[in-house]
């Protein structure tokens, strides 16, 4: 049986991106960028606590397998339905908090994380950095707890709901407990670290 834990990391990411396929595996400062982000993660989360969520189509077998050749753990499911893989991954690996951190983020800051799961002692459905946004684009966090995340029925949800994790929370705000956490620098919400297009990618590839 799989041990339960406070928390575990749940790092989404696939192959079949519309606007630049292939990226998580593409070179980024020197190693594909999928191992940057779990590197990065695990200077502050134990790897024990990551498990890479990507799809079970054929495009993302080549993520998948080099993933877990580099020992994390791996659960595919649904590429649209990304609420559901979350729900269908959070009890196979059990825990009673997920944090959803993206993988085209190269430039993850893994303090954030640690500076914000102190607030799981609080009574709260959601802690977030995005509502509003105060840390640049590819720093973005959002600790769920577990029981509130397997309540949902996705057939109820609209399309991009599915698709997008924790939309629900945020278009019914007024019905979950959300805690917001702040950066202190509003400004920082202009920065863009994701890789979304072959631009970022670029920019972002370069070493300063």
């Amino acid at each position: 049986m799989m041990t339960h834990l406070p928390y575990r990391v749940f790092v989404q990411a696939r192959m079949s991106s519309n606007r630049l396929p292939g990226k998580m595996l593409a070179p980024f400062r020197g190693q594909p960028m999928v191992k940057g982000v779990l590197d990065r993660l695990t200077e502050c989360i134990p790897a024990q606590h990551i498990v890479l969520l990507t799809s079970d189509l054929a495009s993302d077998d080549p993520l998948a397998l080099y993933v877990g050749w580099l020992g994390y753990a791996v659960f595919r499911g649904e590429l649209d339905d990304v609420l559901a893989r979350f729900q269908t991954a959070s009890m196979i690996y059990p825990a009673d908090w997920v944090v959803r951190v993206s993988g085209d983020s190269p430039l993850f800051e893994p303090r954030i994380i640690t500076d914000m799961l102190p607030f799981t002692e609080g009574n709260y459905d959601l802690i977030t950095n995005v509502f509003p946004r105060s840390f640049p684009k590819g720093n973005s966090v959002e600790i769920i707890r577990t029981r509130t995340l397997q309540q949902f029925d996705t057939s109820n949800l609209t399309e991009s709901e599915r698709e997008h994790v924790t939309q629900v929370f945020y278009n019914h705000a007024d019905q979950y407990a959300i805690y917001n956490h702040h950066s202190g620098d509003d400004t920082l919400a202009e920065k863009v670290w994701t890789v979304d297009t072959l631009e970022d990618y670029r920019r972002l590839n370069r070493e300063d």
